[in-house]
């Protein structure tokens, strides 16, 4: 530990800390149906999520993929792509 810190932690006791977050921003990589996808997913609280999609088995892409674009909520338990994506990167992160 630094003298600085130590010299600190003497001075200056925390007795509460709390944080907040009203956006992110997290790169994934995930595999699909054979097909390996790069993507950026955002999220904040005003607009909600948002996915640039970035490569395809390395190729940069234009678009989203059809099958994204076709996505049905109701037949995944009722999450989105983005949410689907949020809960299975976090839970990786972890």
């Amino acid at each position: 530990m630094s003298k600085i810190k130590q010299q600190l932690e003497k001075e200056i006791v925390i007795t509460y800390s709390s944080e907040e977050s009203t956006g992110w921003k997290r790169y994934i990589s995930f595999d699909y149906e054979g097909n390996k996808y790069d993507i950026t997913l955002y999220w904040d609280e005003f607009n909600g999520y948002e996915i640039t999609w970035r490569y395809c088995n390395d190729k940069q892409m234009a678009k989203a993929p059809d099958w994204a674009i076709n996505w049905k909520e109701d037949e995944n338990e009722g999450a989105s792509l983005s949410g689907y994506l949020d809960l299975l990167s976090w839970e990786k992160g972890e």
